[in-house]
């Protein structure tokens, strides 16, 4: 067979030559020049993806380092005769920004800045903590920052005193809602009659308890609203759990694949969300953030090496485990005990998955659409590798900051 005589075109051409498997002859050039070589430099939906990827990147890697340990705060609120007694757990960093003292949502804020600014903290709590006993005005008689939490957390414990015993009390809480729209507020108020929890936020800053002993709770349906409302929340902002679903989900856009592994993971967070809540499981916090962060980059390496799809639920259900504990960080210092924590546990974990069905209805529709694109397989592999390199920073900040 005579070698090709088809002239060999010199780099920066845009073909090249291949020999004909049923002929033995050149395909020709114009051919090939009409078809430019797949290059993430000359293909502008990839280079297109390449910027949306590197975005996201740069997104989210800052915003889910600390997903779980900013923009809530915890109250106890203990009522005794004429005295209120409150104890504020609120993140070092939503602290640190409210004081004007830099920080980078990351780095431990040193105890030396916060002690330095011991006045205006005492200030600032007075003015945003307000409670009220029948209708007058109970002064704070201390404010009492406590560090013993720090890096994480510092305590504000405060004393009210009110001019009478107590029978209506009023609280309004005002921290944080003037830097931070996003900022909630859980707890427990404990009037005598038991703890009952709450949940305050921008449009509902107002508390209110009968302290007589007689009066009825609060009907649970509007104890478990606020807490339906913090679980939606929490899955829609929690960029470690809808990084970890989607990387899960972007291997096939058939529905019963998509159904079955949102179904194991609902499962597995939810035992363990209850296990955890009812103090038969605990794991440390710097633990249980790390492993997430490790769940998500093995998710993505898998889509990397095209392995593992077929037992995708299998996966979910296994990690689903460990980002159940991640869910009951937020509600970790509510201490209620038997029925008194149904309600909020149910709650919150029905706004989960309130949150989980409207992640998938919105990511659905356009997954089956890119699915059936030429340039998907190059577009889940660029997706995957940004997961991975954010997954990895995140591991990272949790596990040695």
């Amino acid at each position: 067979m005579p070698p090709c005589s088809c002239p060999l075109l010199r780099p920066g051409g845009e073909g090249g030559i291949r020999r004909s498997r049923r002929r033995g002859k050149c395909e020709g050039i114009s051919a090939i020049a009409r078809r430019p070589p797949q290059t993430i430099s000359r293909s502008p939906t990839i280079r297109a993806l390449v910027a949306i990827c590197a975005g996201l990147l740069a997104l989210l890697a800052p915003a889910g380092a600390l997903a779980h340990k900013t923009n809530l705060s915890t109250s106890t609120i203990t009522v005794s005769g004429s005295e209120v007694r409150y104890e504020l757990g609120l993140s070092a960093h939503d602290l640190a920004v409210a004081m004007g003292i830099e920080t980078d949502l990351v780095t431990p804020v040193p105890k030396a800045e916060f002690t330095a600014r011991a006045d205006r903290i005492d200030r600032y709590f007075r003015e945003r903590l307000q409670v009220e006993a029948d209708g007058a005005a109970c002064p704070a008689a201390v404010v009492e920052p406590g560090y013993e939490r720090l890096p994480r957390e510092v305590v504000i414990r405060i004393g009210f005193r009110c001019p009478r015993p107590i029978e209506q009390l009023l609280i309004n809480y005002l921290v944080f809602f003037d830097i931070d729209s996003k900022h909630r507020g859980i707890g427990t108020i404990d009037a005598g009659a038991g703890p009952e929890e709450f949940v305050v936020d921008p449009t509902l800053t107002e508390i209110e308890v009968e302290v007589a002993r007689t009066t009825p709770p609060k009907p649970w349906i509007k104890r478990a609203a606020g807490f339906v409302r913090l679980g939606i929340e929490h899955i829609l902002t929690g960029y470690d759990h809808v990084l970890f679903l989607i990387a899960l989900l972007i291997v096939s856009a058939r529905f019963w694949h998509l159904v079955k592994v949102v179904t194991a993971f609902t499962v597995a967070h939810s035992v363990t969300l209850s296990l955890a809540w009812f103090g038969v499981v605990d794991l440390p916090v710097r633990l249980v953030e790390s492993l997430i962060a490790l769940s998500i980059a093995y998710v993505a390496i898998e889509n990397l090496l095209g392995r593992g799809f077929g037992h995708r639920w299998l996966l979910a259900f296994g990690f689903g485990l460990v980002h159940g504990f991640g869910f009951y960080g937020i509600l970790r210092e509510l201490d209620l005990v038997g029925g008194e924590a149904l309600t909020p546990l149910f709650a919150f974990n029905f706004g989960v998955e309130i949150g989980q069905i409207a992640i998938l209805a919105v990511f659905y529709g356009p997954l089956v659409w890119a699915f059936s694109r030429p340039w998907y397989a190059r577009a889940m592999q660029a997706g995957s590798t940004v997961i991975v390199l954010v997954a990895g920073y995140w591991f990272a900040i949790r596990a040695f900051l």
